[in-house]
């Protein structure tokens, strides 16, 4: 269990997948809804919204943004809880890992055929979020550079490259299997589930 004072030292983890996040909505630096929209942007993290703003108005706006479970302070220990394991409960199950290629699980890693987990970086992660939305098909270097925040310079090539072959290393450390990124010659990249081959 991790805790964050504000929005800014809760971004400042990088990232990190949580299966459940339990927020305030007043917060020293920034708006709860915020970072509602910020995590179902960037994740199926389940979200509790436990705080002490008990109007319509505020629940309201807390479900539209993404909320799954609203709670007004002060809560009992016992219905808290109760709460936390509902919200987990409706995670659906992974596929079984025989049956399954490479493969994104529900909290941001990455899943090797046999089940092996790869934990990812924020940025490894959107890049192969790109390529698994293309469906197979090569994503352009230009489009996977800037979904990565790499800037457009006349060594943004070589460090688009470079961040692959580390991605690919990590891979290749954590499981022992070549990853699923594959590349497409003067394309991009691309995501290939049932490839083991660079």
């Amino acid at each position: 269990m991790i805790g964050a004072g504000s929005a800014q030292e809760f971004r400042a983890l990088g990232g990190k997948p949580f299966a459940l996040a339990i927020l305030d909505l007043n917060l020293p630096d920034d708006s709860g809804f915020a970072l509602i929209r910020f995590l179902r942007r960037s994740s199926p993290t389940r979200i509790i919204v436990h705080t002490r703003r008990d109007t319509l108005t505020d629940r309201v706006e807390a479900y539209t943004q993404g909320a799954d479970i609203y709670m007004v302070k002060p809560t009992a220990e016992a219905e808290l809880l109760a709460a936390v394991d509902s919200a987990l409960s409706r995670s659906s199950p992974e596929p079984a890992a025989e049956d399954a290629g490479w493969r994104m699980d529900r909290t941001g890693g990455l899943l090797a055929p046999g089940g092996e987990r790869v934990t990812l970086t924020s940025r490894q992660a959107a890049f192969l979020e790109c390529l698994i939305a293309a469906s197979g098909r090569p994503v352009a270097r230009d489009t996977l550079r800037r979904a990565i925040g790499i800037e457009e310079t006349d060594e943004s090539g070589r460090s688009l490259d470079m961040f692959v072959r580390r991605m690919r290393a990590g891979i290749e450390a954590q499981t022992g299997q070549r990853g699923p990124i594959k590349t497409v010659y003067r394309l991009g990249f691309a995501f290939d589930a049932d490839s083991f081959e660079p």
